[in-house]
């Protein structure tokens, strides 16, 4: 019983620091909860079951929001949608079962040296389907000093330190000295860089000749809205006239996702080739979100760049397409699937990141990446945009489907993280909120209240500084660790097997 009670407890830890995303509420509770995993992992009896019932209360508890998402957004009805909501959190807890079994058949030294946990959770994390991709490391927004960490390690450098630090000094009978002196070195170090990086960095203002003028205009235009065709110029023109309020030379203004919903040529090379696209000729930049079509079967999601003079750079599609509402899963093999969802679109993806870049008066040119929708909590796309020379993110999303719910702000705590590890500024434009314009230092320097009809003005640097995150391949590297853990398991299981076989 009490193996039950430490089993739900951690999972309730976790999923209320998640109703807090970003506060010091939520890394406290980030922490707290590894404590009662480590117990609920360590106590043999039904280990895998009590794990697997904590990892869906976990994504119940967390993510409940995910169900009116899939009713309202997929346009399911609720029976359908309750059963779809209820294969995610049964499904990603698979997640938790995986975790578990690899706890328990990882060798002894493991154990020893205090990494049984955050190898196995590894495991875990790299080698399940996730839809909302968290990690324990991103609680930790709000311990700033901590969270720097991320520059170098990623996410998964913070949720191992956390998971070697707490089981190495849980199990002090188990583990030895070494560990123990190890792990807790490890993260005064991670201290030390975070608080030696903030000071360097705070201290550091965009100098005029690197900086950038923007404005990101949150519209406030409801979902049934935003899809009636009757108010699409309506919506478009709300945009356009707020735009003109605010507007100047050298000034980048930044709309949401499918601002625009009329379907634009991918082809189009000047704004005056498609009257749609906004260009007020006055020196202001226009980064939109749009529909474009590039023949009668290739549809996209796109971000769309007006330069200064006009002209119109090729656009970037979205290359992560939201399941269920820019397209249906297994459609092509289970028909009556789209039958059912009716509503959702057949978009195409994306072949890649891209940098879109444009001129100011003084002839500097600066260099933005687009991220749309939920691109912002993939890292590799923000690291790849970066690697290419990206001086500034971008990310324009609708959040207006996750409704009147924590999601915006969960979504917004784990994008920050893409600010820390790339050392960029985040712009994030959405329709209803949450937009916000983060700092290199994963700080939200400024934002809009929800579900308001608003602008914001932000002077951010262009950046050029390469940090170890961006540099290496640690993403590469903590998967490689991850396929060796889990090649160990899959050894030491064969080998288990082989004499037992033997033996009879």
């Amino acid at each position: 019983m009490i193996a039950w009670i430490v089993s739900l407890a951690a999972a309730a830890t976790l999923f209320t620091g998640w109703w807090y995303p970003g506060s010091t509420l939520c890394a406290a509770l980030g922490w707290s909860s590894l404590p009662l995993f480590y117990v609920a992992l360590s106590i043999p009896r039904r280990r895998i079951t009590r794990l697997f019932v904590s990892g869906i209360a976990t994504y119940i508890g967390g993510f409940y929001w995910l169900f009116s998402t899939i009713s309202d957004f997929g346009g399911f009805p609720t029976l359908a949608a309750l059963g779809i909501f209820s294969l995610f959190a049964v499904g990603s807890a698979v997640q938790f079962i995986v975790w578990a079994f690899c706890w328990q058949h990882l060798p002894a030294w493991c154990g020893r040296w205090g990494l049984r946990t955050s190898l196995s959770w590894l495991v875990a994390h790299h080698f399940w389907i996730k839809i909302f991709p968290w990690d324990f490391g991103h609680t930790q927004l709000g311990f700033s000093q901590f969270a720097q960490l991320a520059g170098v390690t990623g996410v998964a450098g913070i949720t191992s330190l956390m998971m070697w630090v707490v089981e190495s000094l849980c199990a002090r009978r188990t583990t030895n000295r070494a560990a123990r002196a190890l792990s807790v070195a490890s993260l005064v170090c991670a201290l030390g860089y975070g608080m030696w990086i903030e000071e360097t960095l705070y201290h550091t203002a965009p100098s005029p000749s690197r900086s950038l003028q923007t404005v990101l205009i949150q519209g406030n235009v409801s979902l049934q809205r935003k899809h009636d065709v009757t108010y699409f110029t309506v919506n478009r023109e709300q945009y356009l006239k707020t735009s003109q309020l605010v507007s100047a030379k050298d000034t980048l203004i930044v709309w949401p996702e499918s601002t625009i919903t009329d379907f634009i040529p991918a082809s189009v090379t000047n704004a005056y080739e498609a009257p749609v696209l906004p260009h007020l000729g006055d020196g202001s930049a226009f980064l939109v979100g749009g529909l474009t079509y590039r023949s009668k079967k290739e549809y996209y999601n796109s971000s769309i760049l007006v330069r200064p003079d006009g002209s119109v750079a090729e656009p970037y599609n979205k290359m992560i397409l939201m399941p269920f509402g820019e397209y249906t899963p297994f459609a092509s093999s289970l028909p009556w699937l789209a039958e059912i969802n009716a509503t959702a679109g057949q978009f195409t993806p994306g072949s890649g990141p891209a940098v879109l870049s444009f001129s100011l008066s003084d002839g500097r040119q600066a260099r933005v990446a687009p991220l749309i929708c939920y691109e912002d909590i993939v890292p590799e796309l923000a690291r790849e945009a970066t690697r290419r020379g990206a001086e500034l993110l971008v990310n324009q999303t609708n959040d207006a489907w996750f409704g009147d719910t924590v999601a915006p702000y969960q979504h917004h705590m784990i994008a920050a993280f893409r600010a820390i590890e790339n050392r960029r500024y985040l712009l994030r434009s959405t329709n209803t909120g949450l937009t916000a314009v983060v700092d290199p230092l994963g700080r939200t320097l400024a934002s809009l209240l929800p579900y308001t009809e608003s602008v914001l003005p932000m002077e951010v640097g262009l950046l050029s500084y390469a940090s170890t995150y961006t540099q290496l391949p640690i993403s590469l590297m903590w998967l490689a660790l991850a396929a060796i853990t889990a090649f160990v398991v899959c050894a030491r299981l064969a080998r288990s097997s082989f004499q037992r076989q033997k033996t009879l």
